[in-house]
């Protein structure tokens, strides 16, 4: 025996000669991995926008009108071709722009999410119709119980026909939606992509177009059997089918594909465990259970195809579905032929030890006479029947029962004669169908896998409509946006780092008490010489306000990471917060002329290169920033600090170490009476925004000089200010003195808002400049 089957292999085709003729495909990766996770922090949150959505909306409630006034035989409404001409313009003008800013970013996988992400929107705009028509029906249906309108009887019989069918309708909706957007693809879609990104299909479009999706899982025998045989409809059979095919194939099979032949139940866990804690939609659990009867762990987690997801290699290695059977193919080994036989046989032996073979037959027999009979909702009795599990006189009396069916004797004779020439037609041989059959089984199991892949990406995927929703995402850079318009303008890009500028307010209680006891009105009062300037200022330097307290006013600019942004976010919270301090003096001065306490400021200003974070607490946004709790303590007063080592004129900024004893304390305390400091990180950016020259001055009163940096920049309006920076040295506070180090110790540094002094440097600049000019000109 075993020299016989050594013979045997001795008379076939050597394994590379097979794998030579075997046709190959490939297809590109999903990879959405690489997007963040919304701010439920499990999906991708995507905005279409309102004028796809309202489009899409519009079009698949025109597509189910139809197919519902089909189910129940009234005349239909054929305005959806109409429709749906608007719909495919939005998705042009659309899908258009999106490429083009794919190709500017050079992220092909926005593509890949605009594309999961319309099919998503069609698939659960279908399902949303349905459920509001089944619900719409409900409501009807009480209220004629009611006996509010006397159309009960008909609303019952639409209520009944719907739940019957609400698969069928569900599946010709969506076949219907994604034949259209197909024929777009077609039509510009695909070619725009391949001229613009140099890949015409980013998401394969076996992936688009697969029939599970559209089926939602599996959907009805009816609506499956004219897709696949059904007898791959039932689990068990499906799964036994698939085992019998890679066992014949075992010696050509991808390592990745090899699966084990066991009983192929999923172990507990297995489909909830693969999307963590996310629910998935009843599609992607009816697939994920299939898929992995069928397909590997290892084939799951490969991308790159092989030659197993062409379905047309299984049938042409069976000999092929001709009338002359078998058919070489791409194959050139003169013994091909004999391994073709080879293997159809042991297929054939398999399926008939697996109890499919009938099976087998009565499925392509069902989709060759079941469209002839003029029937619905039979497809399942006749495909027992033709099977053998149902006798003639069992058939007979069923068929009576089936709507329509006037004389179930005649009807039966016609089903067996349409059987018997299915059976004659040689291209239905044993040979064929067996081979044929193999290319379903395949076709079946490359549409799991990919349905599967499918279903996950569009789970992953969270449409957002609610306009808080958005705003949240926005803020917090996870909306993925699609927008035309957002598109247009969205040149400044993403957030990539913020400024914070902390505003502590002193005295105010002073001055609110006083001013009470004067029956003047204090709200008023700091409107219009403080909350109001302020407000006017954010444009031109592009801050906004992140919080309001009644001792603090903290301001936030971003700065974004696109081409068209200025990139000044460091510098122009300088020049905003000289402002501010700027508009404290004028108030002081009327202050002063009515008899009021001053108002005292404190202001630090923090850098964080990355984006704030934005909570909401119901309208109210709240910001998370670690920038926040920094520009709070630069903006700080210590008390005793204050009381023991005045400034000059009780105004201005200085940084101090504790010493207690011989010990330093490792925390800066900082005097800040109307001064601004600015944190070592955010000067260090400054440099980057910002040319500023060093300048050394010498201190008025003082022997020592002051390092100053000087520049300017300009607002939003195109407005420059000056700007000068002052480099100090963190000073020692030993009880009631402040030293200073004679080393190059610690720095701080102090945005200086004196306006004699800007003079003074402004003056020094201009001097060097026209020295600069007088050398250049003796030069010439």
């Amino acid at each position: 025996m075993a020299r016989l089957l050594s013979r045997l292999r001795a008379s076939l085709p050597p394994e590379q000669a097979v794998q030579e003729g075997f046709a190959r495909t490939r297809f590109e990766r999903l990879r959405l991995e690489g997007f963040p996770r919304g701010i439920d922090n499990l999906h991708i949150d995507v905005a279409l926008g309102p004028s796809i959505s309202r489009a899409a909306e519009i079009y698949i409630a025109a597509l189910v009108r139809e197919n519902l006034q089909r189910i129940w035989r009234q005349p239909a409404d054929t305005r959806s071709d109409s429709i749906g001409e608007g719909f495919r313009r939005v998705l042009l003008d659309l899908h258009n722009a999106v490429v083009k800013q794919a190709r500017s970013s050079h992220r092909l996988e926005r593509v890949q999410l605009f594309q999961v992400a319309v099919l998503r929107l069609l698939l659960d705009l279908t399902d949303a119709e349905l459920t509001r028509v089944r619900n719409d029906l409900e409501d009807a249906r009480h209220k004629a119980d009611r006996g509010v309108d006397g159309r009960g009887l008909q609303i019952h019989h639409q209520s009944s026909v719907l739940a019957r069918n609400v698969g069928h309708v569900r599946y010709r909706v969506a076949r219907h939606a994604v034949r259209d957007l197909m024929r777009l693809e077609h039509e510009s879609l695909r070619k725009l992509r391949k001229s613009v990104l140099g890949r015409s299909w980013p998401v394969a479009e076996t992936l688009l177009t697969n029939p599970i999706l559209q089926l939602d899982g599996f959907g009805a025998l009816g609506d499956f059997s004219r897709i696949y045989p059904a007898v791959l409809y039932a689990e068990d059979d499906a799964r036994r089918a698939g085992l019998c095919l890679l066992d014949v194939l075992g010696d050509w099979l991808p390592q990745s594909a090899r699966i084990a032949t066991g009983n192929g139940t999923v172990a507990a866990g297995t489909v909830a465990a693969a999307r963590g804690d996310k629910a998935g939609s009843l599609g992607l659990i009816a697939t994920e259970r299939r898929v992995r009867l069928l397909v590997s762990e290892g084939e799951l987690a490969d991308w790159s195809a092989n030659w197993l997801d062409l379905p047309v290699n299984a049938t042409a290695l069976l000999g092929g579905a001709e009338v002359a059977w078998p058919q070489p193919f791409h194959w050139h080994h003169p013994r091909i032929a004999t391994l073709q036989l080879a293997l159809n046989r042991r297929f054939e032996r398999a399926l008939r030890d697996a109890q499919l073979a009938r099976a087998v037959r009565a499925s392509y027999a069902l989709s060759a006479i079941y469209p002839t009979l003029g029937l619905q909702d039979a497809e399942t009795l006749v495909y027992e029947y033709l099977k053998g599990d149902l006798g003639k006189r069992e058939m007979t009396r069923r068929l009576a029962g089936v709507d329509g069916v006037s004389n179930a004797v005649q009807l039966l004779r016609r089903i067996d004669q349409l059987n018997r020439e299915h059976a004659r037609n040689p291209a239905y041989g044993r040979r064929q169908t067996l081979a044929r059959f193999a290319g379903d089984v395949l076709r079946l199991r490359r549409d799991l896998k990919h349905a599967w892949r499918m279903f996950r990406a569009m789970d992953s995927i969270r449409l957002l409509n609610d306009e808080r929703e958005q705003a949240l995402s926005l803020a917090n850079n996870t909306l993925q946006v699609f927008c035309l318009d957002d598109l247009a303008l969205d040149a400044q890009g993403n957030v990539v780092g913020h400024v914070i500028i902390r505003t502590e307010v002193r005295g105010s209680d002073r001055i609110t008490g006083e001013m009470r006891r004067r029956n003047l009105n204090p709200a008023a009062h700091f409107s219009r010489y403080f909350y109001d300037p302020i407000t006017r200022l954010l444009d031109p330097f592009g801050a906004q306000k992140v919080a309001v307290e009644g001792d603090a006013l903290m301001l936030s600019i971003l700065e974004h990471g696109g081409e068209a942004a200025d990139r000044l976010a460091v510098a122009r919270a300088c020049c905003l917060a000289t402002r501010i301090l700027h508009l404290v003096d004028t108030m002081n001065a009327e202050h002063r002329r009515i008899g009021l306490p001053q108002i005292e400021l404190g202001i630090g200003i923090s850098y964080a290169d990355e984006a704030p974070t934005y909570l909401y607490d119901q309208s109210r946004r709240v910001t998370i920033s670690p920038a926040i709790n920094r520009a709070r303590s630069l903006a700080s007063c210590n008390t005793l600090l204050r009381e023991t080592c005045p400034q000059p004129g009780h105004r201005g900024l200085c940084v101090a170490l504790p010493m207690q004893g011989d010990e330093r304390d490792a925390t800066l305390v900082r005097y800040n009476v109307n001064g601004i400091e600015l944190e070592p990180a955010a000067f260090t950016r400054l440099h980057v925004e910002v040319s500023l020259r060093k300048l050394t001055m010498r201190r008025r009163g003082s022997l020592r000089s002051a390092t100053l940096y000087a520049g300017s920049c300009t607002d939003t309006n195109g407005v420059a200010h000056g700007l000068v920076i002052r480099e100090r040295p963190v000073k020692l506070w030993i009880g009631n003195q402040l030293l200073e180090k004679n080393d190059e110790g610690r720095r701080f540094y102090e945005v200086v808002a004196d306006p004699q002094l800007t003079a003074r440097v402004a003056s020094r600049l201009a001097e060097a400049s026209s020295e600069t000019a007088s050398a250049m000109g003796h030069s010439d």
